[in-house]
């Protein structure tokens, strides 16, 4: 048995224990899958790639024991887009690119048991995929969801001048486990590294009591605010003493804290905003308010011709963060977030 005979096995066998998702005609086994989508719904898609040695560790021997979460990861960074729509997950198709020393039984079952588990807990389906031999380990999966006729959609782009800012769980915690995997801290917030929960149920809700803005906090707080800051042609005031921090995190050194929870990423949180009239709807998921939707300064384009930098502005304990008064860091704190082509 070649290791591709392997994964077909081992895939087909976990698969046909799991419930499959409504509306699907036609999935593994053919060149390309069929669903049937409910009148007047939409398809959302989305897709993402996990490199070794970029988005997790490049040590083999990590990487051998790692098979479960991986597996998990790879389906749960991917219902998160499709949550921060407001959308329900349907289905994930898989591509992975193989590494000849992960071709083997063991490794397989685990990433395909962390794999289904996560299907399972965000019911979704694995409908296809492709695999093909690489000298490092490379996987994407693209998700797809469904928008429900009377369930609007939900951009980076609605956020309006006087919304409230909010975001659910704990920030900075994966960051923090990444970054000092040894330590007490770094080994009770492994899991929010390894095993982020997508916040299905409460996107779902946003969408349906107009959530104007929202977005899934991957790449750091700070720069995924940005975005909604650009794309909605706003500012956002940011109350940092208002980030919320799980047990373990509260008790770092605050400047290192708010690092974390600013630019550290892989959260998979839930970032929105919603009319100051509006409150955030009940769920098992805490909800922070943490800043407000303003307006873009008069003169936050002063050069003729200049691209106006809407970004979050920085305030701790009532006062404003910048360059010459940076507390509570002891020097202006570089607030980039996660850089996909750096390096």
């Amino acid at each position: 048995m070649n290791e591709f005979e392997l994964i077909e096995r081992i895939f087909l066998q976990m698969q046909a224990a799991q419930p499959l998702s409504s509306g699907l005609e036609k999935g593994i086994g053919d060149d390309a899958a069929v669903m049937a989508l409910p009148a007047g719904s939409r398809l959302v898609s989305c897709i993402d790639t996990l490199v070794q040695g970029r988005h997790f560790s490049a040590d083999w021997d990590q990487i051998d024991k790692l098979g479960f979460a991986i597996g998990y990861k790879a389906v749960a960074v991917n219902v998160s887009d499709i949550a921060a729509m407001g959308a329900t997950p349907h289905s994930i198709l898989l591509a992975l690119a193989l590494p000849k020393r992960l071709a083997n039984e063991q490794w397989l079952s685990d990433f395909a048991k962390g794999l289904f588990h996560a299907c399972q807990l965000f019911g979704v389906t694995l409908i296809g995929g492709d695999t093909t031999r690489s000298d490092s380990l490379v996987l994407s999966v693209s998700a797809q969801g469904v928008l429900a006729k009377d369930t609007p959609a939900v951009y980076r782009s609605g956020a309006q001048v006087g919304d409230r800012v909010y975001v659910s769980g704990t920030l900075g915690d994966a960051s923090y486990a990444l970054q000092y995997p040894d330590n007490t801290q770094g080994m009770a917030l492994a899991h929010r590294l390894h095993m982020p929960t997508p916040r299905i149920a409460l996107g779902a809700a946003l969408a349906k009591i107009g959530a104007t803005a929202m977005i899934d906090i991957s790449d750091g707080l700070y720069q995924d605010l940005g975005h909604i800051c650009q794309q909605s042609a706003v500012n956002i005031r940011l109350h940092l003493e208002q980030l919320p921090s799980s047990t373990p995190l509260s008790v770092v050194d605050v400047s290192e804290r708010l690092m974390c929870q600013l630019t550290g990423g892989d959260d998979y949180e839930l970032a929105f905003t919603l009319p100051a009239h509006v409150t955030p709807p009940a769920s098992n998921v805490p909800v922070t308010y943490i800043g407000d939707v303003i307006a873009i300064a008069d003169d936050a384009g002063a050069t003729a011709g200049a691209t106006i930098p809407m970004r979050p502005e920085l305030y701790y304990q009532g006062q404003s963060i910048t360059p010459t008064h940076p507390a509570p860091f002891t020097t202006w704190p570089t607030l980039t977030g996660y850089q996909h082509f750096t390096g």
